[in-house]
């Protein structure tokens, strides 16, 4: 059953225009592309919005969130449409009178185009200029009233539109319904005459006491007492069109459940909730706009699903008829093999009748009698009741066949003749005997039956090949139903975006006023804030709406994406980035100062003592907290959605992306080989070079007195510049950021050693490295190992303890000791906190606080009311991303639903395990989109990949990944590249 509403009403077009003008004004359109020679899409851009608007010729207008297919190739309307129309600012967009024509304005004075759109009859969209005069349209017609022609080069009448007009007197009301047809509708006789639609109306007759479905003039409306309470009720409907031009109505959406709860047909769309749609169950929408956005597209799905229903029958029937041709030609060979033997049969019960009559056909035919005498003769022999001519049914002289009738002389209803009174006809050949014409029949019962036993076969695989290609074209039919719905494009998409592998979104701004938008209403408590010193770097998010611990892993590929997304991308040089909560971060500026767009300052909440104290010892930190810099591995994958309904792709996938912040069993094992190393290395650190050669103990003792003279001088030199957490003291300096101890690195031009703390303070002469004596474990070098170690301490050097914790953390490969280390490390840093919070309570007053701040190349706005939501919002979103979430995956299989794929760019660890991916590096000379389409097409080729999943990579479109790829150039790493390009 169709939607009972599929066009807008006057009611419907106010709300609609009242939304695009709240969200389009003044607004550049970037773009025009046409779906079919009816739809078009209009795609506005600003700094911090970009939407895009739908036009359909005669049905309707509105801002969509989906993601239409668009022509390949342009139409000469779109084209002509861009030509005029692209760049330009979208001025005003008005109703023209009462009629359902939109007049939309580009642009001001003589270089204002309007875009005409009619929603009423067969529709029409025409372009003119500033005049009027049309430049284009998608149908010329000839008005049948008027005789107006609107063609190219004529003007268009906008003064011949309906004006609005108040509503009718109660006089002229009940005179209208006075002059009507007895017994007529009384919505049929106002509707014409109402400026709102017949939704309102029904609700009017609700409220005034009447029937909506059945209000008819004479029977059950009388006018003198009904016709005052219905103008009343009109009256007050006057208030809807006021309220649709504000553009601030929500949208409603009827429905009617189909078979299963999950299945849902959307009826009627409208901008209130009438009182007759209270009964009835609907979807609320936040706009109006979005509820018509929502119904279209969901019939849209429901006409493909209509053809996919079609086709499925199709193909069943197909199959069916199939199956019963082949069963019917078992049953018709099965039917002639019994009809051999039962022939047979009555031919050998009676030979003799069938030799007698056999003897006087051959006889007549040696006496060279003519075939019509010895039917002649035949048929006396009946008439004088000779039993052997009644037998003869017929003679076949052209073949040399007689046709008997036999019968079962004993009648004793066998198997073989179920009817075994009623004679058979059977054709005998007069030049064989009665028996050879018996083995004939046998004979052919037995070619029968092996006909039948190939048929059977044949049959089979007949049956088989029919249900594979039954099966392949309901597959394609789901394909192609799949393909051609319309995606909805993630709120995410906007930004540059990936999935870590801890399944949390990190979202980054492609530009300084993105950088804003970002931050600004998506940065919410428990998120973290992660960027670069590094020109042109992206302000980083990580959306954190659970609040818990963000594991390392995800910590260290956000930062890939900020240093990606910067100037160490085109210099090839990996940087540190750095990580910060989300309060860290706002848009007041010190006093005197100006923070421009994309800027923002990271606060410190440190007393005055503290400050300074910090800034002598330590140089001034604030509160990044620093990651290891990594390689600027990029990638490019292929990332899988599948449909919300399928529970059992949802368990499948589960814990593809599960977060991982402790080491489990498998990677201590992985990595036991590293630890090993790890143990020795650290060993010979502080081993002495008296033990590494015996023949020259003077030398040693004289290096042995060197190095420990070095090693207080580097300890006192990284004292002033290692960060707080390298030492026991430094830690009483640490502030409350120790959430994520970690990740609290930082990189210096210093080179921090490890430091004993008892004797940190000794004095100069009276350090002394510690001497290590083998033991069982500390075996003697043996040959080349002494060399490869001192290698190892030179390249490990400015290495501290933390930073040796957390890099093998990043790599899996920390071990139990470690973990020890890691956990005694944070015990120690939460005192420190606890500890440090009771110091400044004490020693400083809580509004005499000052802030320290930095600045970096992002912003919050420090709005404490736009910040905070409400619990049900944060639950309602946390859910929503949740769902989300699941249903993508990187490692599709054949069971799953798959309905729509997405490029996704991320850093290359981030990508490990997804099925589709290449390797992105900074160089190369290839331009992205080439690069893309060769990726595409390497995907595609992909012997692993299903039919569903070869169609889905070929909708994805290069220039949406190429868009989120690192500014610059760019190299895939491809395998057979040179050959696919």
């Amino acid at each position: 059953m169709p939607a009972k509403k599929t066009r807008f009403t006057t009611l419907d077009l106010k709300a609609c225009i009242a939304a695009v003008r709240k969200r389009f004004a003044g607004v550049r359109v970037v773009n025009i592309y046409d779906v079919d020679n009816k739809t078009y899409l209009i795609k506005f851009s600003k700094p911090d919005d970009k939407g895009v608007l739908l036009i359909e010729s005669g049905i309707r207008i509105h801002t969509t969130e989906f993601d239409w297919p668009k022509g390949l190739i342009p139409s000469g309307f779109a084209m002509k449409l861009r030509k005029h129309l692209k760049s330009r600012r979208l001025e005003s967009i008005e109703q023209l009178g009462m009629d359902r024509i939109i007049d939309i304005q580009f642009g001001s004075g003589e270089a204002a185009y309007h875009l005409i759109v009619e929603l009423y009859d067969k529709g029409n969209i025409i372009l003119t200029d500033f005049n009027y005069v049309i430049l284009s349209l998608i149908r010329k017609r000839t008005d049948a009233t008027t005789d107006e022609k609107f063609a190219v080069n004529e003007k268009y009448p906008i003064e011949g539109v309906k004006q609005p007009e108040d509503l009718l007197s109660l006089e002229k009301f009940i005179e209208i319904l006075k002059n009507a047809q007895p017994n007529e509708s009384i919505k049929k006789i106002l509707n014409p005459l109402l400026p709102f639609g017949s939704a309102v109306l029904d609700e009017c007759l609700l409220k005034a006491g009447l029937n909506n479905e059945n209000s008819t003039l004479g029977k059950t409306f009388n006018i003198e007492q009904d016709a005052p309470k219905l103008h009343e009720q009109l009256i007050q409907a006057m208030d809807y069109l006021k309220q649709a031009d504000t553009g601030e109505c929500k949208g409603y959406v009827t429905y009617r459940q189909e078979g299963s709860a999950s299945l849902l047909s959307y009826e009627e769309f409208h901008p209130f909730l009438f009182k007759q749609l209270e009964s009835k169950p609907y979807i609320e929408l936040p706009t109006f706009d979005r509820a018509v956005d929502e119904f279209f597209s969901k019939l849209e799905a429901q006409r493909v699903d209509g053809q996919i229903v079609q086709k499925e029958r199709d193909a069943l029937k197909k199959l069916e008829n199939v199956k019963k041709d082949h069963q019917k030609r078992l049953d018709e060979l099965k039917s002639t093999q019994n009809e051999d033997v039962r022939k047979a049969y009555l031919i050998e019960i009676n030979a003799d009748l069938v030799t007698r009559a056999m003897a006087a056909i051959n006889t007549a035919v040696a006496n060279q009698m003519s075939w019509p005498e010895i039917e002649e003769l035949v048929d006396d022999a009946k008439q004088s009741g000779d039993p052997t001519a009644r037998a003869i049914h017929s003679i076949k002289f052209d073949i040399n066949h007689l046709t008997l009738l036999l019968r079962d002389p004993f009648g004793d209803g066998s198997d073989i003749e179920k009817n075994a009174g009623a004679p058979a006809k059977i054709d005998v050949d007069l030049s064989l005997t009665a028996f050879a014409n018996a083995k004939r029949y046998f004979d052919h019962k037995k070619q029968s039956s092996q006909k039948q036993m190939r048929t059977l076969e044949a049959g089979e695989k007949a049956i088989k090949s029919a249900s594979k290609k039954t099966n392949e074209l309901l597959k394609e039919v789901e394909r192609v139903a799949t393909v051609t719905k319309a995606r909805k494009v993630f709120w995410f998409e906007k930004f540059y975006w990936f999935i870590s592998s801890d399944n949390y979104i990190v979202l980054g701004g492609r530009d300084q006023q993105q950088n804003d938008l970002l931050v600004k209403r998506h940065l919410r408590a428990g998120d973290l804030y992660v960027h670069a010193d590094l020109h042109g770097a992206t302000s980083v998010i990580i959306k954190n709406p659970t609040g818990n611990e963000v594991p390392p892993r995800t910590l260290q590929e956000a930062g890939l994406l900020a240093c990606c997304h910067s100037a160490a991308w085109e210099a090839k040089v990996p940087a540190p980035a750095y990580w910060v909560k989300h309060d860290q971060v706002s848009k007041t500026a010190p006093t005197g100062e100006y923070i421009t767009t994309g800027a923002f300052m990271i606060r410190g909440l440190y007393s005055v003592v503290f400050l300074l104290l910090r800034i002598l010892l330590f140089g001034f930190l604030g509160k990044r907290n620093y990651l290891p810099s990594a390689p600027l591995n990029f990638g490019f994958a292929l990332l899988f959605k599948f449909d919300e309904s399928d529970q059992a792709a949802i368990d499948r996938h589960g814990d593809e992306r599960k977060p991982k912040t402790t080491l489990d069993e498998q990677d201590l094992k992985q990595a036991s080989n590293i630890e090993t190393q790890e143990s020795i290395a650290e060993t010979a650190l502080e081993l002495s070079d008296e033990e590494d050669d015996e023949n020259e103990p003077d030398e040693q003792e004289k290096e042995q007195e060197q190095e420990g003279e070095q090693t207080v001088e580097d300890n006192q030199e990284s004292a002033s510049n290692a960060p707080a957490a390298s030492s026991s003291d430094d830690n009483e300096n640490e502030d409350d950021t120790s959430a994520y101890p970690d990740t609290q690195l930082t990189y210096a031009e210093e080179k921090p050693v490890k430091v004993d703390n008892n004797q940190k303070k000794a004095p100069k002469n009276q350090q002394k490295p510690p001497v290590v004596k083998p033991t069982s474990a500390n075996q003697p070098l043996k040959r080349g190992q002494r060399t490869r170690l001192k290698k190892i301490k030179e390249k490990y050097k400015d290495q501290d303890e933390e930073d040796r914790l957390v890099r093998m953390q990043l790599l899996g490969s920390a071990g139990n000791e470690a973990k020890k280390k890691q956990q005694q490390l944070l015990q120690q840093q939460q005192q420190q906190k606890l500890q440090n919070k009771e110091n400044r309570k004490k020693k400083e007053p809580a509004q005499s606080r000052p802030q320290s701040s930095t600045t970096a190349s992002a912003f919050i706005d420090d709005d404490e009311g736009e910040q905070q939501e409400d619990e049900e919002e944060k639950a309602k979103r946390l859910s929503e991303d949740a769902r989300l979430l699941s249903t993508l995956t990187g490692q599709p299989v054949a069971d799953d639903p798959l309905t729509n794929v997405i490029g996704v760019c991320a850093p290359w660890v981030t990508l490990n395990n997804y099925k589709y991916k290449v390797k992105v590096l900074p160089g190369g000379l290839g331009k992205k989109g080439k690069n893309v389409q060769a990726a595409l097409k390497f995907f595609a080729m992909d012997r692993t990949a299903t039919q569903l999943e070869k169609d889905l990579i070929k909708i994805v479109k290069d220039q949406e990944v190429s868009r989120n790829l690192p500014s610059g150039k760019v190299k895939f790493v491809l395998p057979s590249y040179v050959k696919l390009k």
